[in-house]
């Protein structure tokens, strides 16, 4: 019953922010603005590009919010704009700039050595050691995107599909060759705490 009192309540909003109300259209983006952020710093690697990008998806969104057609909830809509915004700017930046991954901390040696830590903990913290910096670098937009929506923010296959815009069979090739690359470049740091091809099949 909540969940459906929550959806008529979008629905409600995003009615009326069609019909031209702000208030309505901000407050969508308050409750989802800060998920979509981390998904945002997820992919850029830092928090002043993620704000940007973030910043340049809700105007996107704002200006085409006639064509959402509820074929998918809200969030999923605005997280592919604000995705796509992400990923359009970092191919604006790539040849101006190193991408820079300094937000991220020192302190994930010390999760790297802690046997109690699992890949996903060491994964889903924002504070990355370099060797990990240095590991998601390799990574190709797409699949750093799908392993940050994935990993980090625990969005299904299906849903990551949507998002980017792919069949899920492509998200799976995605996730499968950036944990291939992470697995086999974090294994001479820890070999026990490199992420497994096998945890790409589970909870979709």
């Amino acid at each position: 019953m909540k969940r459906q009192n929550m959806n008529d309540r979008e629905n409600e909003l995003i009615q009326s922010a069609k019909n031209g109300d702000n208030r309505a259209f901000d407050e969508l983006i308050r409750l989802n603005d800060r998920r979509i952020l981390q998904v945002a710093h997820g992919i850029m690697g830092n928090m002043q590009d993620a704000y940007d990008a973030y910043q340049e998806g809700v105007i996107r969104a704002y200006r085409k919010l006639d064509t959402f057609r509820s074929d998918s909830s809200f969030s999923t809509w605005l997280t592919r704009i604000v995705i796509n915004q992400a990923l359009n700017m970092k191919r604006r930046l790539r040849w101006k700039q190193r991408l820079s991954l300094d937000q991220l901390s020192e302190s994930a040696p010390d999760l790297l050595r802690d046997n109690q830590a699992t890949p996903d903990e060491v994964f889903v913290t924002s504070e990355l050691s370099d060797e990990i910096r240095k590991s998601m670098e390799l990574l190709s937009d797409r699949e750093r995107t799908v392993f940050v929506l994935k990993h980090m923010h625990g969005f299904r296959l299906r849903e990551i599909a949507v998002m980017i815009d792919c069949a899920e069979g492509t998200v799976k090739n995605y996730l499968f060759r950036a944990t291939r690359k992470l697995r086999d470049e974090l294994r001479a740091y820890s070999p026990e705490r490199a992420p497994k091809e096998s945890t790409i099949t589970t909870h979709q």
